[in-house]
């Protein structure tokens, strides 16, 4: 006897050993239905697929049974006096409503006494399936092995594998034509009602529900879904009859395969082999439950494509067919119909409703027009007479006022006005620092404050950046515009709230009473801004009123600026060279490169009286540029006369305007290469100041210098704004003690305490401290002491004019006045 497990089906009958698990052909299909055609008596065609079987399940006996009345009713069994048992099996499989295999254990437990006599033998094994078509029940199929011989769970497999084919071949054995002819007649209900509702006026997400439940009585399916092409999105999905919740069985549902038919535009039929072709050439992962047979079919309104249905069976590899195909294909064109009648009534409803608002639009047009004009003008009107961040009046409209006041004291003599000028302190730090969206929410909060400080009759209007100008008329006394300055100035230096932080500022206000000598605005405006200069320079901060003294101070300064750029350019500057001293060893590390102004009338001039001025005029970057290029070449021809040159360094100092321009590095760069000194030579000394108006082009521009070679210092380590929090992200090499804490080291113990600390701050962050400003020599064995590396001073040497330095070198010291470097 072959085995079972040697045996599987191919077209000619024979079994292949390999092939066990390969999907049958439609051959015995074809045999059943010519078979029933030919002969359609239940007998012939039960002893044809008996036989059969036992050619391919050797020592089975078969038993068929129809559905009746929702009960399975045996109708033939090759087993001699078992149709009451088999009776029994197939009310199992009927209430699994899948296929069983069941030991002999199993069948025991499940037959009633009766059926387990001794003159009953229970077979081996048993299995059957369910034979459905479209979702009917037709009737099942069941087998019982004979002898010794046991089913197994391939064999089963390989049986299930055949189900759509003997559901189909054997239909006109197991339902009668009275069945049949009723079955067609719930068909032809299912698409009149199909019919109606394709004709229905409700929402389509309520329609296409009841659509899928229709099409589901023509065509079994497990999952079903409507792809519509949509703009702007390219494909969407309305329906879905399956949607599991998150964390429980994987999804059905696959776009690839509707994209796929979409783009072939015409009805597809895939099954289990095919998809799993596709599956493997794609890389999609299983999916549970598989799709063992998929259709899908177009849905066409005229030329235009709009989608597609779907239907997946999940149970049967051949579950559908080309008839089922024809029969998806009409309904989705009934669909394609409904939902392109839709869209078509959609887009005329909105081409009304559009025509209709555009009637609406050109009959207000011209109203909105002449709306429109006159609120243009008035915006106009507004926004050229006042500033678009504080609501306030402009420098235009303040100057109208001011010629209306000039032109009244003309002719009223006892009128009496002022005219203040403030500028609030502190606002480029606050801008610089905190972003120019805090600034300018400060110039609100304080256009506010003026407003609550004046009286209706009063201007107050904003000059441009943080200036402003307030016209205070019909005064019953001069001294009331010193009173109002002094209250405006105690409004402002109250805290300003902003987006939770405390910011302080204050003001400088200069005052000018409406002396009949003033014919223009302009030399009101003048006077004023001479009085908040000055004010500004005092310690109090306190308005101050205008007198003739001012403008000769005012005057005084404008000369100064002009010296200035004169002496740029008739190169009136000199450097002097200050020693710089290793304090452990005693031993001359370098010199400092510090300016001075040789003025043609007033002598030697130190850069505290001019320096100030030429950064707020922007002149400095110019003469830092001359310092440098002129230190530079000096130090080279130093080298090359004093060869022990060649291991010390020229320290120069670079101002805040070098961190605002692209080129600084190319500048610095160039001075050296035109004086042919190394980078290693050149140490550069930056105040934290100069670093806060722009930190991160700051910090790439010293990253640049580092990487040439060039060394950094920190001067006036400890009077900046955040020494502590930028000092860790810049570059340094060096940190400068500022000659404030050194002066009082010796009689302040905080003072000292802080020399400790940026000594601490200076190791653990790899850096060496410079302390300048030493005059005792109790200093010097302070310093030692607590290890600094370099100092300088007037104790340790004065700043020397270049001609002096061969001298210095020599040993020879020149006597230098003590003045301030």
């Amino acid at each position: 006897m072959t085995k079972k497990g040697d045996k599987t089906l191919t077209n000619q009958g024979m079994m292949q050993p390999e092939a066990l698990e390969t999907t049958p052909t439609l051959s015995l299909q074809q045999q059943l239905l010519l078979l029933a055609e030919q002969n359609p008596q239940l007998q012939q065609c039960a002893q044809a697929l008996q036989s059969w079987l036992e050619a391919h399940l050797p020592g089975c006996h078969m038993t068929l049974a129809a559905a009746r009345d929702d009960r399975l009713v045996p109708l033939w069994s090759s087993a001699p006096n078992r149709a009451p048992a088999d009776t029994e099996l197939l009310h199992c499989l009927q209430r699994h409503d899948h296929a069983v295999l069941l030991g002999q254990f199993e069948i025991s437990a499940l037959l009633s006494p009766v059926h387990r006599a001794p003159q009953y033998p229970l077979p081996k094994s048993w299995m059957g399936i369910l034979l459905k078509q479209h979702g009917r029940l037709l009737g099942a199929l069941g087998l019982q092995s004979r002898h010794d011989e046991h089913f197994d769970i391939e064999q089963l497999h390989w049986l299930e594998r055949l189900t759509g084919s003997l559901a189909q071949g054997l239909e006109p054995i197991l339902c009668p034509a009275p069945a049949r002819r009723c079955t067609q007649q719930q068909d032809l209900q299912v698409l009149c009602a199909i019919t109606r509702l394709s004709q229905s006026s409700a929402p389509l997400d309520q329609l296409y529900p009841e659509f899928h439940r229709l099409i589901s009585k023509l065509i079994r399916n497990d999952h079903g879904h409507l792809a519509l092409l949509n703009s702007p999105e390219p494909l969407s999905f309305p329906y879905r009859s399956s949607r599991p919740e998150p964390g429980s069985t994987p999804d059905p549902f696959d776009p690839a395969l509707t994209e796929s038919l979409l783009q072939q535009g015409k009805p597809m039929l895939l099954r289990a082999e095919q998809l799993r072709q596709l599956n493997a050439h794609c890389q999609r992962p299983e999916r549970a439950p598989p799709c063992l047979c998929w259709l899908g079919a177009p849905l066409y309104h005229g030329d235009e494509l709009l989608g597609a249905v779907v239907l997946q069976d999940h149970q049967d590899p051949n579950g559908y067919d080309e008839t089922q195909l024809t029969i998806l294909d009409n309904l989705a064109q009934l669909l394609a119909n409904l939902i392109g009648t839709r869209r078509t009534q959609q887009r005329l409803a909105q081409d009304q409703q559009a025509l209709e608002t555009t009637v609406q639009e050109r009959t207000a047009e011209l109203e909105r027009e002449i709306q429109e004009r006159r609120r243009i003008e008035l915006q106009l009107r507004h926004d050229t007479l006042h500033d678009d961040l504080t609501g306030l009046p402009n420098r235009a409209m303040i100057m109208q006022r001011l010629h209306q006041v000039l032109a009244l004291k003309q002719r009223q003599s006892d009128f009496n006005y002022a005219l203040l000028y403030l500028d609030l302190n502190r606002f480029k730090v606050i801008n610089d620092s905190l972003g120019h969206l805090t600034g300018d929410q400060l110039l609100r909060q304080v256009a506010e404050r003026l407003n609550a400080c004046l009286r209706g009759s009063d201007t107050v209007a904003r000059l441009g950046g943080d200036e402003f100008a307030i016209l205070l008329e019909h005064l019953s006394c001069p001294t009331d515009a010193l009173h109002t300055a002094q209250r405006i100035h105690a409004a402002l230096l109250k805290p300003y709230y902003i987006d939770g932080e405390a910011i302080y500022s204050g003001a400088a206000i200069g005052v000018t009473l409406g002396a009949p000598e003033y014919n223009e605005p302009t030399g009101l405006l003048r006077d004023a801004d001479v009085a908040m200069y000055r004010a500004k320079e005092t310690s109090q901060g306190a308005p101050l009123l205008f007198d003739s003294s001012m403008r000769d101070a005012a005057l005084h300064r404008m000369k100064l600026e002009n010296e200035l750029q004169r002496a740029l350019e008739q190169q009136q500057f000199e450097v002097h060279y200050q020693p710089v001293w290793r304090l452990k060893t005693e031993q001359l590390v370098g010199f400092e490169a510090l300016v001075r102004w040789r003025h043609p009338e007033r002598g030697l001039l130190y850069p505290a009286e001019f320096i100030e001025l030429m950064q707020e005029t922007h002149q400095l970057h110019s003469l830092d540029r001359w310092v440098l290029g002129h230190a530079c070449q000096q130090f080279n021809h130093w080298q090359k006369k004093y060869p022990r040159l060649q291991r010390t360094g020229l320290s120069v100092n670079l101002s805040a305007d070098w961190f605002d321009r692209s080129d600084a590095l190319d500048i610095i760069m160039q001075a050296l290469k035109a004086a042919q000194l190394p980078p290693q030579s050149l140490l550069l000394e930056i105040t934290e100041r100069s670093l806060l108006h722009n930190l991160d082009q700051a910090t790439e521009i010293l990253n640049q210098l580092r990487r040439t070679g060039i060394r950094l210092m920190m001067d006036d380590f400890g009077t900046g704004y955040s020494s502590l929090s930028h000092l860790h992200r810049l570059p340094l090499d060096v940190v400068k003690i500022d000659r404030s804490f050194i002066s009082r080291m010796e009689s302040d113990p905080r003072a000292e305490a802080v020399i400790e600390a940026i000594f601490s701050l200076g190791r653990s962050l790899g850096l060496k401290v410079n302390a300048e400003g030493i005059d005792s020599p109790k200093q010097i064995e302070k310093l030692r002491t607590m290890g600094c590396h370099y100092g300088q001073g007037f104790l340790l040497g004065h700043p020397l004019p270049a001609e002096q330095v061969s001298d210095f070198l020599a040993g020879k010291q020149p006597h230098i006045s003590p003045k301030s470097s």
